[in-house]
């Protein structure tokens, strides 16, 4: 399943590693969203796909996914445009992030805590997951179709991500927060039930953390991030004067 957001907040002046007080808090504000879109994610998926019958077929597993796919979609509208979504830039992907720095919209001292923040807000809502549900919150865990080689789940994660990296790079329109969570939610609505379709790396850490599942963890983590940072860096570079 897909989950994702956007990042289009200039880069500040001051340059640097350090944090600077207001990153960190941009950073806690980030973390938030995380740990409650996640948890949101994770629901959906709970009740929308874990609830299917053992028997169920693959037209309904496929409708399922893609209903709740939808659904994220139109939630990752909902943090963009929120209050809070809007101070902090709503990333809630360590790969828009990433992105966002190499197309020079993040400043350097503002990643570190972000994909901090990111990553403690998957597992934040991972726990909370299975506080609540218990073994059955494995069922928000990323998996391919049978017959998906780690290469093949690789290729088509980064592609997914150098897509969306680059329409939020090009971009300039102001009904881009749909136009993201569109994107978000068609690929997880056609990908999810063949690669997963998980197009964040905080996506999958949390729930495969505290499920043991580590099968293709490292894919799903670097894949998105290389084809998102890769697609931003060759739209900053086609963008640049000569």
């Amino acid at each position: 399943m897909a989950v994702q957001t956007i990042a289009v907040r200039p880069a500040a002046t001051a340059t640097g590693l350090r944090p600077e007080p207001a990153d960190l808090v941009t950073a806690a504000v980030e973390f938030l969203l995380t740990t409650a879109f996640m948890a949101t994610v994770f629901g959906l998926v709970r009740w929308g796909i874990g609830t299917a019958a053992a028997d169920a077929g693959p037209v309904e597993l496929r409708l399922r996914v893609a209903v709740v796919s939808l659904a994220v979609g139109l939630v990752i509208v909902g943090f963009i445009v929120s209050g809070p979504g809007r101070f902090s830039g709503a990333h809630m992907n360590p790969a828009i992030t990433l992105a966002s720095f190499a197309a020079g919209r993040t400043p350097a001292r503002r990643v570190l805590p972000y994909l901090v923040a990111q990553s403690a807000g998957s597992i934040a809502a991972a726990v909370l997951s299975r506080a609540a549900w218990g073994p059955a919150a494995t069922s928000a865990v990323v998996q391919p179709a049978p017959g998906w080689s780690a290469g093949g789940v690789a290729l088509v994660e980064a592609a997914v991500l150098a897509v969306i990296a680059a329409v939020m790079c090009r971009a300039t329109t102001p009904y881009l927060p749909w136009i993201m969570g569109g994107l978000f939610g068609l690929q997880g609505a056609i990908l999810g039930t063949v690669t997963g379709g998980s197009a964040n790396p905080a996506r999958q850490l949390g729930p495969a953390l505290l499920a043991g599942d580590h099968r293709l963890l490292a894919v799903y983590l670097i894949a998105p991030i290389v084809g998102a940072v890769l697609a931003a860096r060759l739209t900053r570079r086609r963008s640049e004067p000569a």
